[in-house]
């Protein structure tokens, strides 16, 4: 009888789909519904500039809402969790 060198992987039914992209719903419909409706807003709002809530810089609505502050504040979140390695 064959059997598999490597196990099943495992599917987490209740991950939604927008996880990677910051999707804090857990596979709760309501709160996946409100997120997503700020996202749209966001994208609605695209030309215009919001400030980051930690640098003050001026930001995409739509980075905000997704990631939660502007892209020099996430690469340097990134990089203070994890730092290249030389």
């Amino acid at each position: 009888m064959w059997t598999p060198r490597r196990r099943a992987i495992a599917s987490d039914t209740a991950r939604c789909t927008q996880a990677h992209l910051g999707c804090p719903c857990e596979g709760d419909e309501a709160v996946h519904a409100a997120r997503a409706q700020h996202v749209e807003n966001a994208q609605a709002g695209s030309e215009a500039t919001v400030d980051c809530p930690e640098c003050g810089e001026p930001s995409s609505p739509l980075r905000i809402v997704t990631w939660g502050h502007c892209r020099a504040c996430r690469t340097a979140d990134s990089r203070a969790k994890s730092p290249l390695r030389w």
